[in-house]
């Protein structure tokens, strides 16, 4: 092989790679995985017992994802999964504020870490719940029993 073609294949080599350097930066970066996790949260799922359960996961931001979700009268599982790389979390449904009162709380959860609570709703109507820490930031969420 000549030195010039060699020359020419290199250099088609480099811009190759070059391209596809610079277009392959061109679409999305993928979702940071407490992204990926929020994308999932949110589905209510119903086991044989017929306990509904949720996840809601909060990170850095100040919110719960999903922020609304709603369930049928009945038994509630709800899941904090706290994805946050700093700041630690809780999910409350504070008294007085709800059309019936929910007493389970997760008072604290700390960056990673992950608390579940459950209890039973029975009177229709939506249930406010927020992140005790940080409701002034509005971290708040809202849980509708359907009728």
């Amino acid at each position: 092989m000549s030195a010039a073609r060699l020359r020419r294949g290199c250099a088609a080599l480099v811009l190759a790679m070059l391209a596809s350097a610079v277009l392959g930066g061109c679409g999305d970066p993928p979702d940071p995985p407490e992204l990926e996790r929020a994308n999932t949260a949110g589905e209510i799922s119903v086991d044989p017992d017929g306990v509904q359960s949720i996840t809601l996961v909060s990170s850095d931001d100040y919110r719960f994802v999903p922020a609304e979700f709603s369930v049928q009268p009945g038994q509630v599982s709800v899941t904090l999964e706290n994805a946050a790389a700093q700041l630690t979390h809780s999910l409350v449904y504070p008294p007085g504020r709800n059309p019936g009162e929910i007493a389970e709380s997760i008072p604290v959860v700390a960056p990673g870490q992950v608390d579940t609570i459950e209890f039973t709703v029975s009177t229709p109507g939506e249930y406010a719940f927020i992140c005790s820490f940080h409701e002034s930031l509005g971290h708040t969420g809202v849980m509708t029993v359907e009728q």
